[in-house]
């Protein structure tokens, strides 16, 4: 492949451009690992250290609460505390152009989840952090979760609170208890019919009727009703197995939601909402480590965050670029920053100018996951060039010795082995990682499906497609899936075929043709069972002709006869029907002399 010709001369272009955004002061940055997430910041050690801590409390409380629940993270957690509001004002999500007003935000991506929060203590971005952490666990445990229970577990969380011995959960939303006291409820029916697209969900902030009552429901259910409780962990348990949303309240709680509503109205009467309390475990893991972050990582850090907020359009990615670029005038070997600048230019659209740039940071970064994941992810955009593919599986063999967790590594690397002829038990494993790791993932337990057709797992495969079925694949993936599985039954009756066992691959092949659904392969089948067929008819008269000339020859002329007569009635070929016809004539004749 030809490669890019001017990738230099672009990378210097762009790195002494003049500024187009502010960038951010030069001020001392410090980076804080904790078990399970790491933060960067200028807020100052204190103040960083208790973010985390508080984030690992809450997520000890989870694990406390529902034991069943996935809590590790099959990417990185990075939380960026900013000193305050006016320092995350240029790292705010936008609406047309406009920043969003917000304390904090949580954002999710295939490589990283990314907390973004004012530290200055006195707003509530604790509440918006926990409410969006909640949403990310949610929908890493659960594939059909209505939104109301979305929302309202959400904000249920969100009111999380360390004390000095406990921490305290379903603390009450002021805000929501007013909206309740002077609006009036939606009926539950309706509440429960709320999606994405319903106006009621696109209110402008959580302040509104659906918001406030789906908290109180949640509330209602997990601390005002101990039945009612026992109700809401079974609708989670059948929302974990697949079970469809509009069928989660009945098979949960049984009955007319009207019930329901009449003991939410009651509870909502008696202004009474109890808290969960828990006690602080001591063996709640708080270890952190702390560095000085390099200003240059500071800022790639930082255009990291941008460069994922402008994924769905292009409002962050000027400033993005610029914070790569200063990184890379501060440090000019900085690779991930490369590879910062080469994602721009993949989102902008422009693939060889990313490629020349990842393979450009890929060398100077061996030991950056996401710099040798983006590489292979942009490889296999051309998944027909057998070198792509194996620069691809390289890399991401790489990413995923770096990070054993990163389940979208091992889901891309699983699929640089589609093109081989036989799937290598490597292809297999690295399917099976990727859907351990992303579970409600459904092109993943596909794509395993598919894996274990072709390595011969039938049963394996077969409990795969009830998997897809289960969490409401499309139909056209579970067609293809039992296709694939289809395909391994014609697999092995062709290896029937080549041995010559053509009695037992005949059933198989019929097999095949009822159970498939398309109608090229229906009567591809159909011609392979009437060449299988009319080989049989072909041997079987062998069979009987030449042991009736044995038969015969040995004097056993009646046994002959026998053998031969049925074959007048049975043979379809015209050449083997004169030859018994006419063996048959001649041991008859001398009986009528």
């Amino acid at each position: 492949m030809k490669r890019y010709a001017l990738p230099l001369l672009a990378l210097s272009l762009l790195v002494s451009a003049p500024p187009a955004h502010a960038l951010p002061r030069q001020e001392p940055w410090i980076e804080v690992r904790t078990a399970n997430f790491t933060l960067f910041s200028s807020a100052g050690e204190g103040q960083v250290r208790q973010v985390g801590a508080d984030l690992e409390r809450l997520r000890d409380a989870l694990s406390q609460l529902s034991p069943g629940l996935v809590l590790n993270s099959p990417v990185p957690t990075y939380v960026l505390v900013f000193r305050n509001a006016a320092a995350l004002q240029p790292y705010l999500r936008t609406f047309n152009g406009q920043p969003l007003s917000s304390a904090g935000y949580f954002l999710s991506t295939q490589w990283a989840n990314y907390v973004a929060v004012n530290g200055d203590r006195r707003g509530d971005e604790k509440g918006i952090v926990y409410h969006e952490y909640l949403h990310y666990v949610l929908r890493n445990n659960y594939t059909g979760l209505p939104l109301w229970l979305h929302e309202g577990l959400a904000e249920y969380y969100s009111t999380f609170e360390v004390g000095k011995d406990e921490a305290r959960i379903g603390l009450a939303i002021a805000q929501h208890v007013t909206w309740l006291r002077n609006h009036p409820m939606i009926p539950l029916a309706a509440l429960f019919a709320v999606d994405e697209r319903s106006p009621e969900y696109n209110e402008t902030s959580r302040r509104g009727s659906f918001y406030a009552e789906s908290w109180a429901l949640v509330h209602y259910l997990i601390s005002g009703n101990p039945e009612r409780r026992r109700q809401a962990l079974e609708l989670l348990r059948l929302a974990q197995t697949g079970t469809p949303p509009a069928k989660l309240f009945g098979e949960a709680f049984g009955g007319n939601p009207t019930v329901l509503e009449g003991e939410l109205r009651t509870y909502l009467k008696s202004y009474t909402f109890n808290v969960t309390r828990l006690p602080l475990r001591a063996e709640t893991n708080l270890a952190m480590e702390a560095r000085p972050l390099p200003f240059s990582e500071a800022l790639y850090r930082l255009g990291e965050l941008l460069a994922s907020l402008s994924q769905g359009g292009d409002d962050h990615r000027a400033a993005a670029g610029e914070h790569f670029r200063a990184a890379l005038a501060a440090q000019p070997n900085h690779g991930p920053a490369l590879a910062g600048l080469g994602f721009l230019e993949e989102l902008a659209g422009h693939r060889q100018a990313a490629l020349a740039l990842y393979e450009k940071a890929a060398p100077l970064a061996p030991d950056d996951f996401l710099v040798q994941y983006r590489y292979a992810a942009l490889l296999l955009k051309d998944d027909e060039d057998l070198e792509s593919l194996r620069k691809a599986r390289a890399a991401l063999a790489q990413a995923v010795r770096l990070r054993p967790d990163f389940g979208e590594g091992w889901a891309q690397l699983g699929y640089t082995y589609q093109r081989e002829d036989v799937l290598p038990a490597e292809a297999v494993r690295a399917l099976e990682t990727a859907h351990r790791l992303l579970p409600s993932r459904i092109e993943i337990a596909y794509n395993l499906a598919l894996a274990y057709a072709r390595s011969g797992e039938r049963q394996k495969a077969a409990e795969m497609i009830e998997t897809m079925l289960a969490a409401g694949a499309e139909p056209a993936m579970l067609e293809n899936a039992r296709e694939a599985l289809l395909n391994e039954d014609l697999r092995q009756a062709e290896e029937l075929l080549d041995d010559q066992k053509l009695a037992e691959a005949l059933p198989i092949l019929e097999q095949v043709r009822a159970k498939t659904t398309r109608e090229q392969r229906r009567t591809e089948i159909a011609r392979r069972i009437d060449e299988v067929r009319s080989a049989l008819n072909f041997n079987r008269f062998v069979d009987d002709y030449n042991r009736a000339v044995e038969l015969a020859n040995r004097g056993d002329v009646q046994g002959a006869i026998a053998l031969l007569e049925p074959l007048l009635e049975t043979t379809q070929d015209s050449f083997q029907l004169e030859q018994a016809r006419t063996l048959l004539q001649k041991l008859k004749g001398p009986r009528k002399r």
